[in-house]
């Protein structure tokens, strides 16, 4: 899971969480219209505060269990939905169903309880809901005798409205997922596609070289104890077909090798953005020319995956400076690492090879919260 998704879910995990309010007021609410008329049980009160704890902890598990830990716990989510709406019907049936007051509880309940439920069963959920509350405060109008008939339409209301608000919240978080997922796949189907391209041109270079390389060696096997001469110039022909096809290979892979700093950037930009991280760069056309910018290219990339896998990063820019024959390239993002080794041996390796054409790599903590990777080279070094 990335940092962006994590991100998504808790933000939704809170977001759901704060019908609990609505919770908490309507029993407020009804507390103190019932110590107010003086018909406070103190018995009554106190089952109705432990069914309200029972009820907060279960509806808080299944708020986390919905958003930050779904699918996972799918099945203990309907048994947080059970456990809750079994204290919300004790605190119903000792206090009383005003929906001004402890009726709260039931809409808040119904309103989280059915954010992963289809549309038929939550509008069962819900009318089931309201229907109950209305026969309830029928047989137990309170201390206000609240209106059955007002009490319906705004148990109706509530109950059938304010549960699509918080699906609104899971339909956004899955939304999002699922445009993350596609993101992985279309990254998967790009690297298949390069592998099976690679496979071709592979094939294409040196499948007709290795074929004439077994006639001709099997040509030679024949001819060795019939005509030595022949044998060895048949040999040679296979020395040098193998060895025009190491140096195709050697050639397609070195081409492989070659990245585009400006192409580099780009994929660069969209990977830390979708993972949540703003991205900034500072590229100057013609800044420096191909033989530097292959190698750079790789900092960039080494740069990214550190940032992904080893920072807390929220920001990353991505500066190049040309002067003096020599060009530098700057990646910093304010998620410096601590407590391991920053650089890792991807960037250590990229050191090496920048100090092989007269360049150098440094990658360490400013010191202010950032990490400053900074990559040195020779405006026409050959890579």
């Amino acid at each position: 899971m990335t940092a962006a998704v994590h991100r998504a879910r808790r933000l939704t995990m809170w977001s759901l969480a704060f019908t609990l309010v609505l919770a908490w007021f309507g029993a407020l609410a009804g507390a103190v219209l019932h110590i107010s008329e003086g018909r406070a049980d103190p018995v009554r009160f106190a089952v109705a505060g432990v069914a309200l704890a029972v009820f907060n902890w279960y509806v808080w598990r299944f708020i986390r269990a919905v958003s930050v830990r779904w699918p996972e716990e799918a099945r203990e989510s309907r048994r947080y939905a059970l456990y809750s709406g079994i204290a919300v019907l004790v605190i119903l049936l000792v206090q009383d169903a005003d929906p001004s007051g402890f009726g709260m509880v039931a809409i808040a309940w119904v309103s989280v309880v059915t954010v992963r439920a289809g549309r038929l069963a939550s509008i069962l959920l819900a009318a089931g809901t309201a229907v109950f509350c209305v026969l309830l405060l029928s047989v137990n109008p309170g201390i206000q005798e609240f209106p059955v008939e007002v009490a319906a339409i705004v148990y109706g209301v509530m109950c059938l409205t304010v549960p699509y608000a918080n699906k609104l919240w899971i339909w956004i978080l899955d939304l999002g997922e699922q445009a993350h997922a596609s993101k992985d796949a279309e990254a998967r189907l790009a690297v298949t596609e390069e592998r099976l391209r690679f496979a071709r041109d592979l094939h294409d270079l040196v499948g007709h070289s290795l074929s004439v390389i077994a006639v001709k060696s099997e040509l030679a096997g024949k001819l060795a104890t019939i005509d030595a001469a022949r044998a060895a110039e048949e040999m040679t022909v296979v020395r040098g077909l193998a060895q025009d096809s190491l140096r195709q290979i050697r050639e397609a892979v070195r081409g492989y090798r070659v990245l585009d700093l400006a192409s580099e950037l780009d994929s660069v930009r969209a990977i830390l953005e979708a993972d949540g991280v703003r991205c900034e760069i500072d590229l100057p056309p013609g800044a420096v020319g191909p033989e530097t910018a292959a190698p750079f290219a790789w900092v960039v990339r080494e740069s990214a995956t550190n940032i992904l896998r080893h920072s807390s990063a929220t920001w990353c820019r991505v500066s190049l400076r040309a002067a003096d024959g020599s060009a530098v390239l700057e990646v910093v993002n304010d998620g410096a690492a601590t407590g391991s080794d920053p650089a890792g041996t991807g960037l250590a390796g990229l050191g090496e090879r920048l100090a092989a054409i007269g360049g150098s790599l440094t990658a360490q903590p400013t010191g202010d919260g950032r990490f400053l990777v900074r990559a040195t080279a020779p405006t026409g070094a050959a890579a």
